[in-house]
């Protein structure tokens, strides 16, 4: 696999220095910004992706930001690694992910080329391939799709992810958003008759079991009158709590009577065990089908964040699907 590594990269290099800004979209909707840059010196570069993305409300609207660095020679092949704060040594046989399409852009028209690449943060290997249409190339870089846009010798003007639903588009203007993405009550694709199914997924995701046992009596009837699904899972998990009980929110996708959507209820501790309630749809306990993507307890902030994380990683890929048979 070296000897293929070395062969295709006689014919591709690094820029000397080069940088580019992007907008980031989920879904047709923007969420952030990205950067990339390499910049070589007598034959070692490094190579800095850096994204700021704003969380869905439901992880509060925070924003999270991530940054790898590498240092490679100037065919790309991944010597050091920093991300994390920390910085590792590689073994020079890769080529470090985030730079694959600037290499992969010296494809020539109806070509197909691959390289052995690795990813800087997980150090998972494998390969990136890509055929050149045009001004397009396509492949897919460890084994998910990509779709980019690039000239050779430069790096990439846009670059899709099809499987995630997310757009890199060169922007000098991209900035992270002022508001938070609004998830809650959008629509997510689904066959028709997949709400009467449970052999379906979402996003890797099994159907939220059904309780078969009656709800404790404990739990309080009275759901708030106003509000969003947010709002008002907010005020009966404060009603449960005055009752001595605990809860937590449930973020996810439900189906409303039409279809599915991004949604939000909440679990209550009782009867030593977890009942799921949907204080929105005003059901005790709350009906299939749905599909728990995060849960955090009422101010765990940190939790929070991370089910911002999650919904923003299962947001591109909104769609619910059946299940293959095994």
């Amino acid at each position: 696999m070296k000897v293929l590594l070395l062969s295709f990269l006689a014919l591709a290099a690094l820029p000397d220095a080069a940088s580019r800004r992007y907008r980031v979209e989920i879904g047709g909707e923007r969420v952030g910004v990205a950067t990339l840059s390499v910049r070589c010196d007598r034959g070692r570069c490094t190579g800095v992706f850096e994204t700021g993305m704003r969380l869905p409300e439901a992880g509060g609207g925070g924003v999270a930001r991530r940054r790898i660095e590498v240092v490679t020679d100037q065919e790309g092949a991944l010597l050091e690694v920093e991300t994390g704060g920390r910085r590792r040594p590689a073994s020079g046989d890769a080529v470090a992910s985030i730079l694959a399409e600037a290499l992969l852009a010296s494809t020539p028209d109806g070509e197909r080329r691959c390289l052995q690449v690795e990813d800087a943060e997980t150090g998972r290997a494998g390969q990136a391939c890509a055929t050149r249409r045009g001004s397009w190339l396509e492949g897919e870089i460890l084994g998910e799709a990509v779709r980019f846009r690039s000239a050779a010798g430069g790096l990439p003007d846009e670059v899709w992810l099809p499987s995630q639903g997310t757009r890199f588009l060169s922007d000098a203007g991209a900035a992270v958003p002022s508001r938070a993405p609004a998830t809650f009550g959008s629509a997510v694709p689904a066959p028709p008759g997949a709400e009467a199914e449970r052999a379906i997924t979402f996003c890797g995701l099994a159907p939220f079991p059904e309780d078969p046992a009656p709800p404790p009596s404990s739990l309080p009837r009275d759901f708030p009158e106003r509000g969003n699904c947010q709002e008002m899972s907010t005020a009966y998990l404060a009603k449960a709590k005055n009752d001595g009980l605990d809860g937590r929110i449930v973020v996810g996708v439900a189906w409303d009577g039409t279809r599915f959507v991004w949604h939000e209820w909440v679990e209550v501790a009782a009867g030593r065990r977890w009942i799921a309630v949907d204080p929105s749809f005003r059901q005790i306990p709350a009906q299939a089908p749905r599909f728990a993507v995060a849960r955090f307890a009422p101010g765990d902030d940190a939790g929070r964040a991370e089910a911002g994380r999650k919904v923003l990683s299962c947001w591109g890929k909104a769609r619910v699907e059946r299940r293959a048979p095994e």
